[in-house]
């Protein structure tokens, strides 16, 4: 990316390749959400390792080779209890922990059981430690820093009920990302966390869910209406990985067309607000 010094001594930006010479590792970069940050992150010159077990779909992804980005597929199920040694050797200065899942229709809390736990912990919170764990020492003694994103959710944020364990979860990601950006700013890396909702993805295919009646209610669900799409969060992880977020660290962007800033507040019909609404 090309840029002029400013009086400050940074560079004021232009347009350009946000990632070149970058390296770069998503997990569950096969479909949906990962799959766009992928093709992004190659589009604008990185090259990108995707650990999916889908690797044939991870094969298949298309993005503009114009900038001289790459995408790498390494099969890998983030349950498995040992890290690649691939995700080491990579030495990536980017890494998007972007696997996650409730898994089931919602649940009491009351009706789960310890071994439920355990299944909602792996997908959504041990492989994030294990893989930060295993790239982190390398971001470190390669002394340019890096950038660590986290795919979280707004569910992190409100409650979400029938899926407690996974709130729960997801929350501790979240605040995992705080925490570690506090401890690893002096050397340069910088921990983010992406909050999304309501974006259209292999987990919630609002297209096949919804009803044309239905779909006209999207103004009433988000203030920016919906669905988002996964290139919607796709741009969030690029700035968060690239130069134009460098000074940000320890924070949750939301991408979720207004929801969580929303509160539960809903547009009535004849004008006006409410938050408890007759038909929601």
């Amino acid at each position: 990316m090309s840029s002029e010094v400013t009086q400050s001594g940074r560079p004021a930006f232009s347009p350009g390749p946000l990632l070149a010479g970058q390296r770069a590792i998503v997990t569950g970069g096969a479909h949906g959400i990962g799959a766009a940050i992928a093709r992004s992150f190659a589009a604008h010159g990185a090259e990108v390792l995707v650990a999916d077990i889908d690797v044939d779909a991870v094969r298949a992804l298309e993005f503009d080779p114009a900038a001289g980005g790459a995408i790498e597929a390494l099969s890998y199920d983030v349950l498995a209890p040992v890290v690649p040694a691939r995700i080491v050797e990579f030495a990536p200065d980017v890494l998007v922990n972007n696997v996650g899942h409730f898994l089931r229709p919602p649940r009491p809390f009351a009706e789960t059981d310890p071994e439920f736990w355990a299944e909602i912990g792996g997908i959504n919170l041990d492989h994030v430690l294990r893989v930060t764990h295993a790239v982190l020492p390398g971001m470190a003694e390669r002394g340019r820093g890096g950038s660590i994103v986290n795919l979280t959710t707004v569910e992190a944020h409100r409650a979400i009920p029938g899926h407690s364990v996974y709130a729960a979860y997801k929350a501790a990601v979240t605040h995992f990302s705080r925490s570690l950006a506090v401890e690893v700013g002096r050397i340069g890396v910088r921990v983010n966390a992406i909050a999304p909702d309501l974006i259209e993805s292999v987990q919630v295919p609002y297209t096949e869910w919804l009803s044309e009646e239905e779909w006209a209610k999207w103004p009433m669900w988000a203030p920016l209406g919906g669905p988002g799409q996964p290139d919607d969060v796709a741009g969030a992880a690029l700035f968060l990985a690239s130069d134009l977020g460098r000074y940000t660290t320890g924070t949750t962007v939301h991408v979720d067309g207004g929801t969580f800033a929303a509160g539960g507040w809903f547009p009535k019909p004849e004008g006006g607000w409410t938050n408890r609404p007759r038909n929601p």
